[in-house]
């Protein structure tokens, strides 16, 4: 899958301020050039132990068309862990530190992929209501091949 959209990076505790920004930033600049549905991302580009950067993103056809200044990111296939994220948006943390705590104590570890929410039709932006999903990449514990 190819994604377009804004990239930014984002300290730990200034994130629950400065990723709604970048969203707004992006629904302000309406469909990017060659996008697919309406289907959005909030994709986790990498990570250390204060920061990560994070892109809010939709589907394109070819990410060639996007201006210089916009991110973009190709999805390779991967396996992954599906997670729902119910309530508000505002409440996605809880739900990513539930992922986690899962994924400690399964048979699986993270993939070292980028992970990311899916913000589908019942997703209602202003409002912050309507769910997600979390899309963790995994492998088997102790194996650097995808699970079967």
């Amino acid at each position: 899958m190819l994604l377009g959209g804004l990239r930014r990076q984002h300290g730990f505790a200034a994130a629950a301020d400065g990723i709604p920004l970048q969203w707004r930033e992006l629904r302000a600049l309406g469909r990017l050039p060659g996008q697919v549905g309406d289907t959005a991302y909030g994709v986790i580009c990498g990570a250390d132990a204060t920061a990560f950067e994070y892109m809010c993103a939709v589907e394109v056809a070819a990410l060639e068309p996007l201006p210089r200044e916009y991110g973009r990111l190709r999805l390779l296939q991967q396996h992954y862990a599906v997670f729902q994220h119910v309530g508000p948006v505002t409440g996605i943390r809880g739900t990513w530190e539930r992922v986690f705590t899962w994924l400690a104590g399964s048979g699986f570890e993270s993939a070292h992929k980028p992970d990311f929410e899916v913000y589908g039709s019942n997703f209602a932006p202003d409002s912050g209501l309507g769910g997600a999903e979390i899309w963790l990449a995994v492998v088997r514990r102790g194996s650097r091949a995808d699970p079967d």
